[in-house]
């Protein structure tokens, strides 16, 4: 298998870098917002956001092609790293819950090397949500994405996540397959900015999204740690 490219940069309209069509080929991409976005689920109305606030706010709004709830990026607060598995590679697996899970393992690995003393896990079960917390990304937990169960010593701002247990999300992942390929959409956050999703969602915003956290000042040290492991997953 030809080497997988790496550190490759793309950027644009969140709305377009959604909507980039999947080769069939093993391949790891960065992408970079151009504009700050208000990011629905492929089936979310977009009613369910305040768009004439958004605007105000200089957010477009936009749908993937993926499932989940609302993802809000801005500029600099996220690392958006697309992996992309050719049907027949040896990462390949039809089942769309399990073909997740080696994603959060290298995930895993990515974040022990810049916080050893937490308890880094992936979550191997269905989607943990009520309906609620459905409609934003990460006020719940599906299959693949990472939490942090806890911060060995360290103090912990929220608790665990009140409504599963299982852990407080760190790591997002949607996946958009076609027959050929599969590509994992993952989403890491230096924080998450609770008020804003209260002043951009329409409905209120479930008090889960609170236990979500981001990996701070080491976002784009674990940004570049990410794509040199998934490079090399993928050869």
């Amino acid at each position: 298998m030809e080497a997988v490219p790496v550190d490759r940069l793309v950027r644009g309209d969140a709305g377009a870098l959604h909507d980039r069509p999947i080769e069939s080929v093993a391949n790891v991409e960065v992408l970079e917002i151009e504009r700050a976005a208000v990011v629905l689920g492929s089936t979310q109305s977009l009613d369910a956001v305040r768009r004439d606030r958004a605007s105000e706010l200089g957010f477009s709004v936009v749908r993937r092609r993926s499932g989940g709830g609302v993802v809000i990026l801005q500029p600099g607060d996220h690392v958006w790293i697309d992996v992309t598995v050719p049907r027949g590679h040896q990462l390949w697996s039809d089942d769309v819950e399990r073909a997740t899970w080696w994603l959060g393992d290298v995930w895993c690995d990515v974040l022990r090397e810049f916080d050893a003393g937490a308890d880094w896990a992936v979550h191997r079960d269905k989607l943990q949500a009520s309906a609620p917390e459905r409609t934003v990304c990460f006020a719940s937990v599906g299959p693949g994405e990472v939490v942090r169960r806890n911060d060995g010593g360290h103090t912990e701002v929220g608790g665990a996540r009140k409504a599963t247990g299982v852990g407080r999300k760190v790591v997002g992942i949607a996946q958009r397959r076609s027959r050929d390929a599969a590509r994992f959409q993952c989403t890491v956050f230096s924080a998450i900015d609770v008020a804003l999703y209260e002043r951009l969602m329409r409905d209120p915003v479930p008090p889960s999204l609170a236990d979500a956290t981001g990996v701070g000042a080491a976002l784009v040290d674990v940004a570049h740690r990410a794509v040199e492991k998934f490079s090399a997953v993928l050869r």
